[in-house]
């Protein structure tokens, strides 16, 4: 595996074993459809076989990359899991005894792996409605269960508000800083901004990071935790982690219905992804060693794009053609200025 210094090592479609064909087939189709991409960026054994940004974004463009950022958190926890501060069977309450004055008895019984896997019960969402006014824990234990904690996937983003909420206690730090001390400076990411509330880091959104970041982690999480010799997060963790822990068949979505880990989703075609509103992605497939990391403004999917074109180009392979894939990102980059243009004026978030 080769890891990067300050940028990544480059390495050609030739050397990638990846079919040109089917790669430039993909812009092909992002012109098509008109789809608004801001940035890709594919590493395939920790070399960089491509990058393309759109119109007025490099990969070094930082956004916020929305729900990836619960990935984060989960590498957060398998840290102080590593470092015995935190066990995946302890009682959630444990940590806030001392900010909860009453709550309903049934959360008692969660536990830590329940906020992983998207199971503590809740199918009310209560993320959007605090305010730095309330007591976030006293919010949390009293929104009424609509499920036994355990039997069902529920996707939310305050479980892990939780999560990030427990790192904090039990380091005294917020899990960004957290992060800068144990990830971010041992890969190469300078340290990112990432919204919070009562001086606890959302944990479930709000990570503002680049492509270049983006891809950095998916290496890190493609070499089982381990970063040039140095473990950041135990291999053993991220087994775990990243291999289906609960059934999400009933899910809106049918790239959601493979199923969930500890706050990363299983991909139908095999290994995993970390994703985010508006189609951020950071795939990683372990058959042929390659990172796709993706940042979009996109209702429409994208995951199709890896699926159908890069995946397919590394089962194919590589044979000569005479035209080269950066007149492809050239025009990717050109012809997009007028999907940025109409994004920026209409956007919301």
């Amino acid at each position: 595996m080769i890891f990067p210094k300050q940028e990544f090592q480059k390495a050609s479609v030739k050397e990638a074993n990846l079919d040109k064909g089917l790669l430039a087939d993909m812009f092909d189709e992002i012109e098509k459809q008109k789809i608004n991409i801001h940035s890709m960026m594919l590493l395939k054994d920790g070399a960089r076989v491509f990058r393309a940004s759109a119109f007025d974004h490099t990969e070094d463009t930082v956004e916020n990359v929305y729900s990836i950022s619960k990935s984060f958190t989960s590498v957060a926890i398998g840290i102080l899991i590593d470092l015995k501060l935190v066990n995946l069977e302890d009682y959630v309450l444990f940590f806030f005894s001392e900010e909860v004055d009453s709550y309903l008895p049934a959360y008692e019984k969660l536990k830590v792996k329940h906020l992983l896997t998207m199971s503590s019960g809740q199918s009310e969402d209560i993320f959007n409605r605090l305010t730095p006014n309330d007591n976030i824990y006293q919010e949390f234990f009293n929104v009424p269960l609509s499920f036994e904690i355990g039997e069902k996937f529920q996707y939310q983003n305050a479980s892990t508000l939780m999560l990030s909420a427990i790192v904090t206690k039990v380091t005294g730090k917020c899990v960004n800083d957290f992060l800068d001390e144990y990830l971010y400076k041992h890969i190469g990411i300078e340290k990112p901004e990432w919204n919070q509330v009562n001086n606890v880091n959302f944990g479930a959104t709000g990570l503002k990071i680049s492509t270049n970041d983006m891809a950095r982690f998916g290496l890190l999480l493609l070499n089982d935790g381990n970063w040039n010799g140095k473990q950041i997060v135990s291999k053993e963790y991220l087994d775990e982690a990243t291999k289906l822990q609960i059934n999400t068949e009933e899910s809106d979505l049918d790239i959601d219905k493979a199923g969930y880990g500890y706050l990363f989703w299983i991909n139908a075609f095999g290994n995993y992804r970390c994703a985010g509103l508006f189609k951020q992605y950071i795939v990683i497939n372990k058959e042929y060693n390659l990172v796709f990391a993706c940042k979009a403004y996109e209702e429409r999917e994208v995951l199709d794009l890896f699926d159908t074109f890069i995946l397919e180009s590394a089962k194919k392979g590589w044979h000569y053609v005479s035209w080269s894939l950066r007149d492809y990102i050239r025009d990717f980059k050109n012809n997009s200025r007028e999907l940025i243009e109409n994004e920026r004026e209409k956007r919301i978030y």
